[in-house]
């Protein structure tokens, strides 16, 4: 059994429960029996209490009503993704980054390009392909791409990274994109931090049947 381990910035991240992720199988909090509107409710709330300046009126309804949506919209884009969302103000647009591994497949490099979108034909220019390592994934890509959306032909932004275990036979993913592309741009730095602070665990024990006992 392998699970990502995630450290991050509690200043500027916040992790939708992954109890409502769907496809998820870890739980959270079995005793809490929150609905997704009183998590986004409490978590606003606090979020605000954090901040250095009090809100006007109506902007903590305003983020707990955003964060309500994040929940209902955000686990359904990838489902069984961990979902964090990047934060660094109250008054912020959550930027949603989807998280999670998986068993290899193919040849490293081709697989790692292909999950990252580094040579999507639909790409607005050519995406900007990096080599990206950390202490405990080794090196990996990091991809920023943008592209015209079909229907509103705005531009959107994505940022992804991907590396593989040979250790651990995983490879591991992050996505996030904007229709902001500023809003990916800003997140960069926080992002890289994030992305070295994901460890890959391994769990290599098997219960005993009792038969073996």
């Amino acid at each position: 059994m392998s699970w990502l381990d995630i450290e991050y910035d509690l200043e500027v991240w916040l992790e939708i429960p992954p109890r409502w992720t769907i496809g998820a199988t870890e739980p959270w909090e079995d005793d809490d029996e929150r609905t997704p509107q009183e998590w986004a409710t409490e978590t606003a709330e606090l979020w605000w209490e954090e901040h250095e300046s009090d809100p006007v009126a109506g902007e903590v309804e305003l983020l707990a009503d955003t964060l309500a949506a994040c929940v209902e919209q955000y686990p359904k884009m990838f489902p069984g993704f961990e979902v964090l969302l990047y934060l660094p103000s109250p008054t912020a647009l959550p930027l949603p980054v989807f998280v999670s591994e998986f068993p290899s497949e193919g040849e490293k490099t081709s697989e790692l390009r292909r999950v990252t979108l580094a040579d999507d034909d639909g790409a607005a220019e050519a995406p900007i392909v990096e080599e990206f390592a950390t202490e405990s994934l080794g090196t990996g890509v990091r991809v920023l791409r943008y592209s015209v959306d079909s229907e509103s032909n705005a531009v959107v932004s994505s940022l992804r990274y991907a590396w593989r275990s040979e250790e651990h036979g995983r490879d591991v993913v992050v996505i996030t994109g904007s229709p902001a592309p500023s809003q990916v741009l800003r997140s960069l730095d926080d992002m890289d931090e994030l992305a070295h602070s994901i460890v890959l665990r391994h769990n290599d024990y098997v219960p005993l049947d009792e038969d073996d006992n």
